[in-house]
């Protein structure tokens, strides 16, 4: 009888192990940044699906949290917020040069962008985030933010422009270092 278990078991783990399963899509990881020095900690990368065809590149932006426009509290370290940056490295780099043109926008511009708040990797529908320039003394943000039903509740994350930069110089070097991959 234990023989037949463990005969079952070796079979199961051999089919899951074989399986294409859905739920554990590999992200490739271009260029990631992560500061966990700030009040906010953020972590942000670029990354594309190797098992999408076509292939696509993706900015996460991390977990979102929830407040108001100034004080945000992280509590979802489960979902994130995913920007399609295009089909390859080459349109990834004009979108992100696109985005970081933004911070130099007036206060409280407002831009649209169409993304993804989903687990682990890009799925579902598509969603709409908000992207507004913020000005903090001597620096320069961009809030990502989705719609919410309560009134001035926001879900966001805020990105400076110095980490932006450091991550959009991050995927021209992987660019420089990788020619040939599209």
């Amino acid at each position: 009888m234990k023989r037949f278990f463990l005969t079952l078991a070796l079979v199961f783990v051999a089919i899951a192990g074989f399986s294409q399963n859905k739920l554990l899509r590999p992200r490739l990881e271009i260029a990631t940044l992560e500061n966990d020095t700030a009040i906010d900690a953020i972590e942000i990368e670029v990354f594309y699906m190797n098992d999408e065809d076509p292939r696509m590149y993706y900015l996460s932006l991390g977990h979102l949290g929830v407040g108001t426009d100034i004080v945000q509290i992280d509590f979802d370290p489960v979902f994130e917020l995913f920007v399609p940056l295009g089909g390859t490295l080459q349109e990834a780099i004009a979108k992100m040069e696109e985005i970081k043109t933004w911070f130099k926008e007036d206060r409280l511009t407002e831009k649209e962008l169409t993304g993804y708040f989903s687990l682990a990797y890009p799925s579902g529908d598509p969603v709409t985030i908000k992207v507004t320039s913020r000005r903090l003394l001597a620096s320069k943000i961009l809030e990502f933010s989705l719609p919410t039903g309560a009134e001035g509740i926001v879900r966001a994350t805020h990105i400076s422009k110095t980490e932006f930069g450091s991550l959009l110089s991050s995927v021209k070097i992987y660019k420089k270092i990788h020619p040939k991959q599209q």
